[in-house]
């Protein structure tokens, strides 16, 4: 593959993945997963009271739905998006809602969230809570 199409391909990868929060943000979780392959796996942070691995659309549609009830006006806040090699992109973001029943609001500090594409479509996601955590993990997945 030429260096032109690498780079094609690099943006189409981070476009797919902004997409995707853009479209949970607004709470249309269908066109999100439409962005997620079949078969993904969803590997949550250890600090996640939920941690897990979620396998399929309607394993991690159960998992996003977990956190909207959780939080009312849960919401990603995307602060950066970089593809990292062909086929992964690192997304750095922060959340914030408020407790649904506390009505407390709460902001989290930034989480590393790495994504494997394939076929134009998500297929992994980690989630980690250093960035250096996360390119090490996109190396060992090369």
């Amino acid at each position: 593959m030429s260096q032109e199409n690498i780079e094609i391909v690099r943006r189409e990868n981070v476009a797919l993945v902004r997409e995707a929060i853009e479209a949970f943000n607004h709470g249309d979780l269908e066109a999100a997963l439409q962005r997620m392959h079949p078969e993904i796996e969803w590997q949550t942070l250890d600090a996640f009271p939920d941690v897990g691995r979620y396998r399929g659309h309607e394993e991690v549609l159960e998992f996003w739905q977990t956190w909207r009830d959780t939080f009312r006006g849960f919401r990603l806040h995307l602060e950066d998006c970089v593809a990292v090699g062909d086929r992964h992109v690192l997304a750095t973001f922060r959340v914030s809602g408020e407790g649904a029943g506390s009505g407390v609001g709460v902001e989290s500090p930034a989480v590393f969230q790495l994504g494997e594409i394939r076929d134009g479509k998500v297929i992994w996601v980690e989630m980690f809570s250093t960035e250096s955590e996360a390119l090490e993990a996109a190396g060992q997945r090369e």
